[in-house]
Formats: structure tokens, C-alpha cells, sequence
């Protein structure tokens, strides 16, 4: 496998081309979106979508396609989204220029070193797997493997998520992501900066709205780890080095490990404070003790 932060701009350009990066679900094969995405690519140019537009498409509802889709077969039904492929490409061509590519891959350099360890961070194949399959396969690896090793060295887990992460991501914080916050207030609204640009682009695609951004694509997988990275690298901070726990993140699911019920409930307390600033709230936890015992919380 190979992970995305490692590709050149022009490797990832090609990777978010493909079809299955635009949309990652599970689809029949007979539809492939890359013959549109193609065609959008050779009109727009290596150009941007406003170059183009008629009219501010932020003003109009259902630009994206939406539908749901069944999580469990049962109860669990989750939002999608199919971004309009003429946004989606001018979006592709603003991350993937050189410079704007760069700044990106040293923001996620940035967000590797501290207590809490990202585990998500978007991989692609290099085999006859899918790119899905790795990614499973990766997650196997560095959460599922790795938390039983921690297992045998804490007696106490915290497990916990983000109640409609995409749905709910405060959109501006993509640019205090990249630039940070002082930077990103100072210069709301500028379309100078790289976050406030790619602001734009979610903005146009979803009615203006400054909450949420679209899932289901690879692309919208790697802007949400920029803010899930971003809030890290904050928390790191609080917390400092610290031997008496492992945190494991991925995506929006937290494993903190710890040898008490304070201790786990502490550094709870200061993750969700960092989460409440990108307007992300604890959708439940599960505390799990070593001889067997689980203590379960459901948050509003």
C-alpha cells in the first residue's frame, strides 16, 4: 500500500480522477463516473469552476446528487453524496497545483508527532486490491492489531466517535487547518488562501451552507482528515508527553487507552473540547475494563 500524503501532485491528481475516488461506495460495476469526470477535466482546462460559471451555484439548491444509504441492513442509514463534476474537478485542480499540494502534505507532516495517533490517513493500492480493500487492511493493522497490543500494557479503553462528523464539520475550519487560526480569521473570506478556496468549493456545492461537506468520495476523506488533524495537533498540545496512555485515531473514532477511569475521563474531556470548536459533539462512549466489565453513555 501506499499512502496518499506520499504522492506527488500530479500522482494525486490522477488518483482523485479515477472513478472510484470519486466515489468510494459500493456501486454496480457497469457505472463508471471517470468518462464525465474526463470530459469535465479537457473543458475546464487544469482552470478553476468560477472561470466558467454563469451564475454563483451557492445560490442554488441540490447542486450535489444526495441519497442514503444502509450502514447494517437494518436501522443505520447513512447520508452520500455525489459532488457535481464540474465542482469536483476545479476542486481537484486547486489541491493537486504544485504549491497548494506541498503546503498540504507539510500541514500533515505536521499532525504525525504527539499522543494521539492518526491511523487513517488515505492509502492506495499497489497490487491487484482495491483501493477499499487496502484501506481495510490498513485499519486491520494499525488500529485492530495495534489495540490489542495495548491491551496487554493498559486495563482501561475509552471508545468513542463524532456524531455526524462530515455532516456537522464547520466548514471554515478548513482553512485554520491549513493556515491556522489566527491566519484563517484574519483573512476569512479572501480567496488568496488555499482553505478559503476549497471553502468556496464545498460552499458552491452545498447551497452556500457553512456546515458540513460531502461524503463519499476520497477526496472529502482527505479534507476531513486535515481537520481531524488539525484538532489532534491541538490536542497534543494540551496533553504533552504523556507515558500513562495511547490514544488511536481513526476518522473520527477515538481509542484512549489508560490505566484508570479518571485518567480516560480526563483526556475525554479535553478531546471534546477541541471537537466542540469544529462543531463536533461525542456521539456516545463505551469504557471497557480489563477483567470483562463495560460501562456504556449515550450523549445528546
Amino acid at each position: 500500500m501506499k499512502r496518499l500524503i506520499d504522492l506527488t501532485n500530479e500522482e494525486a491528481r490522477a488518483h482523485f480522477m479515477k472513478g472510484s475516488s470519486y466515489f468510494n461506495g459500493d456501486l454496480p460495476g457497469y457505472i463508471s463516473f471517470e468518462p464525465i469526470l474526463s470530459d469535465v477535466a479537457s473543458a475546464l482546462n487544469g482552470g478553476n469552476f468560477p472561470q466558467f460559471q454563469a451564475a454563483n451555484p451557492a445560490l442554488s439548491p441540490n447542486v450535489n446528487y444526495s441519497f442514503i444509504a444502509n450502514k447494517d441492513g437494518r436501522f443505520s442509514w447513512r447520508p452520500y453524496e455525489l459532488i457535481h463534476p464540474v465542482i469536483y474537478v476545479s476542486l481537484v485542480n486547486v489541491i493537486c497545483e504544485g504549491g497548494n499540494w506541498e503546503l498540504i502534505m507539510q500541514r500533515f507532516r505536521d499532525f504525525q508527532d504527539g499522543v494521539v495517533d492518526c491511523c487513517s490517513a488515505p492509502v492506495m493500492s499497489v497490487d491487484h486490491q482495491t483501493d477499499a480493500a487496502t484501506q481495510v487492511r490498513n485499519w486491520w493493522q494499525s488500529v485492530e492489531q495495534r489495540s490489542l497490543s495495548y491491551s496487554l500494557e493498559f486495563n482501561h479503553l475509552l471508545h468513542t466517535d463524532v456524531t455526524d462528523c462530515y455532516g456537522s464539520l464547520y466548514t471554515h475550519s478548513i482553512s485554520w487547518a491549513i493556515h491556522g487560526l489566527g491566519e484563517g480569521k484574519n483573512n476569512r473570506g479572501k480567496n488568496s488562501l488555499l482553505g478559503n478556496k476549497i471553502d468556496s468549493h464545498i460552499q458552491a456545492s452545498r447551497y452556500g451552507q457553512t456546515n458540513g461537506i460531502a461524503q463519499g468520495s476520497v477526496l472529502m476523506d482527505l479534507i476531513a482528515e486535515l481537520v481531524l488533524g488539525y484538532v489532534d495537533e491541538q490536542i497534543n498540545a494540551e496533553l504533552g508527553e504523556c507515558d500513562d496512555i495511547r490514544i488511536l485515531r481513526y476518522r473520527d473514532d477515538f481509542r484512549i487507552f489508560a490505566n484508570s477511569d479518571e485518567r480516560a475521563e480526563e483526556v475525554l474531556k479535553i478531546v471534546s473540547v477541541f471537537w466542540f470548536s469544529v462543531n463536533w459533539r461525542i456521539q456516545s462512549f463505551e469504557l471497557a475494563y480489563k477483567n470483562g466489565g463495560i460501562h456504556h453513555a449515550q450523549t445528546t
